[in-house]
C-alpha cells in the first residue's frame, strides 16, 4: 500500500492499534461465560459467545476485500494459462520460490517462534491464576484475568505507538530487539506477580508484556513489505499475495499446533482436574515455568535470528531505487514494442 520504509511501519502500527480494541473486551469472555445467571454452564456460555464473535468475524472479514485497494490494483493482469491444474502448478511454484527468499524465511521463523511461544504460555496463565494464585476460585480468577487482559490491551496501545516512533529513529531491527528485551523482562516479572497474597501484583508485568505481540505485529509485517521489494528485484514481479498468504498460513498452522501441544504439556506438569484446588506443589511449579519460560526461550531464539536480518533502511532504499529503475526500463521497452507493432500495422495498411 506504500513504498515508503517508515510509512509501512506506521501503517502496520495504525492497523494493529485498532485491532487491540477487541482485546479490551475479550479478556472478560471467561468471566461472562462462567456467569451462572446467564448460562447453565461454562460450555454453553463459550458456545454462545463463539457464535456472536463468529458473526462479527464474518461481517468484518469481508470489508477489506470490498473497500481496500492496492497501489497497483488497476494494472493490466499478466496472461496466464487457463485451467485448474495450471493455477495449482503456478501456486506451488510461487510457494517454492518464496521459500528460497532467505530474509522472508527468517521473518516467518521469528513470528512463528514469538507468536506460538505466546500461545503456549497463555494456555497456562488461566490454570496458574486459578489454582496457584486463587486456590481454585474461578470467580475471582475470572475478574483478575479480565482486568489483567484489559490493562495489557491498554498498555499495548501505548506500546504500538512507542514502537512505531522508535522505529523511525533507529530502524526496524534495533527497535525489534529492544522491544523483545522489554517483553522478556515482563515475563520475568510474572514470576513475582503470581503472588497468592497479593494477586493484583500481576499487573506490574502488563506494561512490559505489551511489547511482545504489539511490537511483533507492527514491525515484522512492515519488514515483510521490504522483502517484497527485494523479491521483485530478483524475480521481476510483485508477489505480495503469496508472501502474505504463506506468512499467515504458517502462523495459523503453528497456532493450531500450539493449542494441541499445550494440552500435552499440561498433562506433563501432572495437572489433574479431578484434584481441583489440591494440585501438587510440583505441578504448580511446572505450570509457572511453562507459562514464563516458554515465551522467554522462543523470544531469545527469535532475537538471534533477527540479528542476521540485514535489510537496513539504506539497503531498502537502494533496493527500491533499483526496482523503480527496472520498472521504468520495462515500461520504456513495452512502449517501444507497442510502437514498432503500430508502425508495422501502418505499413501493412499502406501496402
Amino acid at each position: 500500500m506504500t513504498p515508503d520504509y517508515h510509512e509501512r511501519t506506521r501503517l502496520q502500527g495504525f492497523a494493529n492499534f485498532f485491532a487491540q480494541i477487541a482485546w479490551l473486551i475479550a479478556p472478560w469472555f471467561f468471566k461472562i461465560m462462567n456467569n451462572k445467571t446467564m448460562f447453565p454452564d461454562i460450555v454453553a456460555g463459550a458456545r454462545s459467545i463463539a457464535m456472536v464473535v463468529g458473526a462479527f468475524i464474518v461481517v468484518g472479514g469481508i470489508l477489506p476485500a470490498i473497500f481496500n485497494k492496492e497501489l497497483f490494483g488497476n494494472l493490466p493482469r499478466p496472461k496466464k494459462e487457463k485451467g485448474y491444474l495450471s493455477a495449482v502448478k503456478g501456486l506451488l511454484n510461487n510457494c517454492a520460490t518464496s521459500f528460497k527468499c532467505l530474509p522472508f524465511v527468517k521473518l516467518i521463523a521469528v513470528t512463528f517462534l514469538i507468536f506460538n511461544g505466546f500461545m503456549l504460555a497463555s494456555a497456562f496463565t488461566l490454570y496458574v491464576v486459578v489454582y496457584y494464585v486463587y486456590g481454585g476460585d474461578w470467580g475471582k480468577s475470572g475478574t483478575l484475568l479480565g482486568w489483567f487482559g484489559t490493562a495489557s490491551s491498554l498498555c499495548t496501545l501505548g506500546a504500538i505507538s512507542l514502537t512505531t516512533w522508535i522505529s523511525t529513529k533507529i530502524g526496524k531491527r534495533k527497535t525489534f530487539l529492544i522491544t523483545m528485551c522489554l517483553a522478556i523482562f515482563g515475563y520475568a516479572l510474572k514470576w513475582v506477580g503470581y503472588n497468592p497474597k497479593y494477586p493484583y501484583l500481576l499487573m506490574i508485568a502488563a506494561p512490559f508484556l505489551a511489547f511482545h505481540l504489539g511490537a511483533l505485529f507492527t514491525m515484522v509485517p512492515s519488514m515483510v513489505a521490504d522483502v517484497c521489494d527485494l523479491d521483485e528485484l530478483h524475480c521481476g514481479t510483485r508477489r505480495e499475495g503469496i508472501f502474505s498468504g504463506i506468512y499467515w498460513w504458517i502462523q495459523k498452522l503453528g497456532q493450531a499446533g500450539a493449542s494441541i501441544l499445550s494440552g500435552f504439556l499440561l498433562v506433563w506438569t501432572g495437572f489433574n482436574v479431578a484434584l481441583g484446588s489440591n494440585q501438587s506443589t510440583q505441578t504448580l511449579l511446572y505450570m509457572r515455568l511453562c507459562d514464563i519460560g516458554i515465551p522467554i526461550i522462543t523470544s531469545i531464539v527469535a532475537m538471534f535470528i533477527i540479528m542476521t536480518f540485514d535489510l537496513s533502511e539504506a539497503k531498502c532504499h537502494d533496493v527500491r531505487m533499483q526496482v523503480e529503475r527496472k520498472r521504468e526500463d520495462r515500461r520504456i521497452a513495452e512502449e517501444i514494442r507497442l510502437g514498432e507493432e503500430r508502425r508495422k500495422g501502418e505499413r501493412r495498411e499502406d501496402a
